[in-house]
């Protein structure tokens, strides 16, 4: 291998052989054949006679996936350094340095999501994005210095529309796999994560929510009882939360830079949500670092003064968003108790235990200046209810009038009423149905209201519920809905 990539035109006329062989492969039917279904643990236990066997009745698959173990063995040969050749001079061609044509027989075993050959779809996205992440001008910068001779001309025009197209093959597959599907991905979405041009195209594609989404499938399966519920949740292992999350901490050093990144963290609080729950479940101290770190970043970022004022589409309409803006999300999501119980722990990494004190600063400051309302609104609109001094009597005869909202459109109570029949965890759902049975109590016409927006039938749904706690908060909200004497009831 090192001979053959000594020189630049035969590692590249090597390389365009391995991917003709390959489109040749997938164009013949590769991909749907006994080697498809091959595993890690299968591999390991596999005789010599089994894989002459495969070889027999899948040779597509076989050539394939040798194919593909040859680029991906060529990439890794030439990033650890081959004197006077780079993946550049390999794979861009010309003296523009246009990127070969060849690289769609890559895309091409990326074209059935995760029902495919799981091996080939996840080599073929790792070498096609290592192979379009050296096209970016920050990469390009970063090889010239590094060497101090100029870095070898490339067109980034011809991987833009490639990067495009594996940026949203791995978009897709954050928001349609679960479990160990994922996994196909995240090797390429790491590698996507090298250069700020990629990262902010995975952002403009949506990739920050279903990156939450995954966090917090993970997080919530790691918490579950039974064997049957993990896998009901797509249960992710400890080394993909830890991947998936490690992406998201070095996307959070974006936010300073752009208000359309700090948009898309904020958004729905999800990302915020997600990194709370990692945390709080703990499956391992180095996701908890991790995760941690990324919440700092979020605590602390600020708006940049330079960047360009809203309505070119660079950054989104509405309130400037800062890290004060994300410590409200994360009070609402109760990282305060979570951040309290690990101040309890004993760590050996002192910059974990950095991170937990300074987010223990900034929370308890932030948490001053709030009211109890700014509290309670900043939870509901979170989706992230817990049980406390915002979810009693006393504070509902206080507070209940300000359900109203600023424009009068009772947005809070349509919040409590979507968690209803929205919300996944149970005890969020009680909690929706206790405060919104209170506001019932002391709102004027509370009842008529409640009713008006559909919260009756959803809460006599969940009379019926398994779970007795549930039943319980259904059945009482309930009663306060249809009684009008609830003091004599009680």
């Amino acid at each position: 291998m090192d001979y053959t990539l000594a020189d630049s035109r035969d590692a590249s006329m090597y390389a365009r052989v391995l991917l003709k062989l390959l489109a040749e492969a997938n164009t013949a039917g590769a991909g749907a054949g006994e080697v498809s279904k091959i595993t890690t643990d299968t591999a390991v236990t596999m005789t010599k006679d089994d894989a002459l066997k495969l070889l027999e009745s899948d040779p597509l698959g076989i050539v394939a996936h040798y194919a593909l173990t040859k680029l991906l063995d060529i990439l890794a040969t030439l990033q650890g350094g081959v004197k006077g050749v780079t993946i550049a001079s390999v794979f861009y061609v010309g003296k523009e340095g246009v990127l070969v044509d060849q690289w769609k027989a890559l895309l091409r075993c990326l074209n059935k999501g995760g029902k495919g050959d799981i091996f080939a779809q996840k080599v073929a996205a790792l070498c096609l994005t290592k192979i379009l992440v050296t096209a970016c001008p920050s990469q390009r910068a970063a090889a010239q210095s590094a060497d101090g001779k100029p870095a070898r001309p490339i067109q980034y025009a011809s991987a833009i529309e490639p990067l495009e197209a594996i940026t949203a093959w791995i978009v897709s597959q954050l928001k349609n796999a679960s479990g160990t599907l994922v996994a196909i991905c995240t090797p390429a979405l790491k590698v996507l994560m090298d250069a700020p041009e990629t990262r902010n195209l995975f952002c403009k594609s949506g990739g920050i929510k279903y990156m939450s989404r995954q966090l917090r499938v993970g997080s919530k399966a790691k918490n579950l009882a039974t064997t049957a519920d993990k896998k009901k949740m797509g249960q992710a292992s400890v080394q993909q939360l830890y991947e998936i999350s490690f992406c998201m901490w070095i996307l959070t050093y974006e936010l300073n830079r752009s208000a359309a990144i700090r948009a898309d963290f904020s958004k729905d609080s999800l990302a915020v949500s997600a990194l709370v729950d990692l945390v709080s479940v703990a499956p391992r101290e180095k996701v908890v670092r991790v995760a941690l770190s990324c919440l700092r970043n979020l605590a602390t970022c600020v708006a940049d003064e330079t960047e360009p004022v809203s309505g070119n589409g660079t950054v989104p309409p509405g309130p400037t968003i800062t890290g004060t803006t994300f410590l409200s999300e994360m009070i609402a999501c109760g990282l305060m108790k979570a951040i309290d119980h690990l101040r309890d722990r004993q760590f050996t990494d002192p910059d974990l235990v950095d991170d937990v004190n300074t987010l223990h600063k900034l929370l308890q400051e932030n948490y001053k200046e709030m009211s109890r309302w700014e509290v309670y609104k900043n939870e509901v609109e979170s989706g992230h209810l817990q049980w406390g001094s915002t979810h009693t009597e006393a504070f509902f005869k206080e507070n209940a009038r300000m359900m109203e909202g600023t424009d009068g459109d009772f947005h809070l109570l349509k919040v409590l009423i979507t968690l209803l029949s929205n919300s996944r965890d149970e005890e969020v759902a009680a909690i929706a149905c206790y405060d919104i049975g209170e506001f019932v109590r002391h709102y004027p016409n509370g009842r008529a209201i409640a009713k008006r927006l559909g919260a009756k039938e959803l809460v006599m749904a969940l009379i019926e519920h398994e779970n007795p706690e549930l039943q319980r908060h259904a059945l009482q909200c309930v009663s306060k809905i249809m009684v009008h004497n609830w003091e004599h009831v009680k």
